[in-house]
């Protein structure tokens, strides 16, 4: 497990985006380690989206509406509920995490589309949706990080372990 803070970046952003250790700790403890667990899903959340780097500050897990193995489907009143007490308390939505039950995640096409809905939504808020997906594997291989801003779906690489 990785105790430090991971770094990542998108293609062509001038913004990286930064994972405290209390992010990554939170996210890997959700990991789908045995074959019967289901995958869970939360929201990020940052208490600024101005700077050049921009911080998970909040993790959340959300009461889902329905869970498999290989498939998770948002309860979308909780999810606005949550973001409307979360901004009231001066942290704004990033995006999504979601588990998969395979070392190191890829979204499926459902995953695409879900992050393309959201972000095409979102386009007058905001240029992008980060997508977090957790494999099994230990971070940072574990961790799947991408933005979707409302046409394209971008993968993050680790840039650095701070």
């Amino acid at each position: 497990m990785v105790n430090e803070t991971l770094k990542y970046q998108i293609p062509g952003a001038v913004w990286s985006l930064e994972l405290p250790s209390a992010a990554v700790a939170k996210l890997t403890a959700h990991a789908q380690r045995r074959w019967w667990s289901k995958e869970s899903v939360g929201q990020l959340y940052s208490a600024n989206v101005q700077p050049d780097i921009i911080r998970i500050d909040a993790v959340t897990k959300l009461q889902s509406s329905w869970s498999s193995h290989t498939r998770v489907r948002l309860d979308i009143p909780s999810v606005n509920r949550e973001r409307a007490h979360f901004f009231q308390n001066g942290l704004h939505c990033l995006g999504f995490w979601h588990s998969h039950p395979e070392p190191v995640p890829s979204p499926s096409q459902e995953d695409i589309t879900m992050a393309a809905n959201h972000a095409f939504a979102g386009r007058d808020l905001f240029s992008g949706i980060v997508f977090v997906i957790v494999g099994t594997a230990p971070a940072p291989d574990g961790l799947g990080v991408w933005v979707h801003d409302g046409t394209k779906l971008w993968q993050a690489t680790p840039v650095r372990i701070v």
